[in-house]
């Protein structure tokens, strides 16, 4: 079902999970911006593809989406943020939007990992022992990491580092045939995964919903953000481009 908000286009979905708390999750890393809320009702959802607006689409995304839930913000228990890696832009306009909700709701704020919860979405599709997931950073570069799939979840084997194409057709071509790498934009990676040995997942499927199992997992056991000190997983410093020569 496709639902449009001048000139925002939406994607809508109503999913069967259940939570017995209602969680608020945001993902706006990279390539798109997703808000899904989670509850006793099962999971709203809605994505808008013009990333590059995220600035002037996360409210009312945010609106839109408790509005097809039947709720208000004030009925939220838990606010769940995908952290990143991912645009530098992008995650600085997540983390204010998490934050300005929970100080306005005095929810609490649980930070997901982008890498985890995007090898977990991956996971719960593709039969690999292990997965890749990969997030563009700069231009030729790639942010990735490496997990294992056990019968019991994801274990981390390799953190979340960053690399030229190139390098990360080294690192893949280690684990020929027994990996597959999980990204949103499959196309810069292919010829490398193809040179390498290795499958590729075209992750559409990843989303705000991705974050809400691991945010209510991390939330039972009491891991809660400060809103104090919390900030988005940059994993490199900021660097400006270049302006050109006049």
């Amino acid at each position: 079902m496709k639902c449009f908000l001048s000139f925002l286009t939406f994607d809508f979905f109503l999913l069967t999970f259940s939570f017995s708390h209602r969680i608020l999750a945001i993902e706006c890393t990279h390539q798109c911006v997703s808000v899904a809320v989670g509850g006793p009702e099962g999971i709203v959802e809605e994505t808008v593809w013009e990333w590059q607006r995220t600035a002037e689409s996360i409210i009312p995304l945010v609106d839109k989406v408790l509005a097809s839930a039947e709720i208000a913000v004030s009925d939220i228990d838990l606010l769940a943020l995908s952290s990143g890696p991912g645009s530098f832009t992008s995650l600085r306009i997540g983390m204010a939007t998490a934050k300005g909700l929970a100080y306005g709701t005095a929810a609490p704020l649980v930070t997901v990992s982008t890498m985890e919860a995007l090898a977990k979405s991956a996971r719960d599709r593709v039969d690999s022992p292990f997965l890749v997931p990969a997030i563009p950073a700069r231009k030729g570069e790639f942010y990735y990491a490496l997990y294992a799939s056990k019968d019991d979840g994801l274990e981390e084997i390799e953190k979340t580092t960053y690399a030229p194409v190139d390098r990360m057709k080294d690192f893949l071509e280690l684990r020929k045939g027994r990996c597959a790498v999980v990204v949103r934009d499959i196309s810069p990676l292919q010829q490398v995964c193809r040179a390498a040995g290795v499958g590729a997942v075209k992750a559409d499927f990843f989303t705000a919903a991705s974050l809400i199992p691991l945010a209510n997992k991390k939330y039972t056991a009491g891991e809660i953000s400060s809103l104090e000190t919390v900030i988005p997983d940059y994993q490199q410093k900021f660097r400006p481009k270049k302006q050109g020569r006049k």
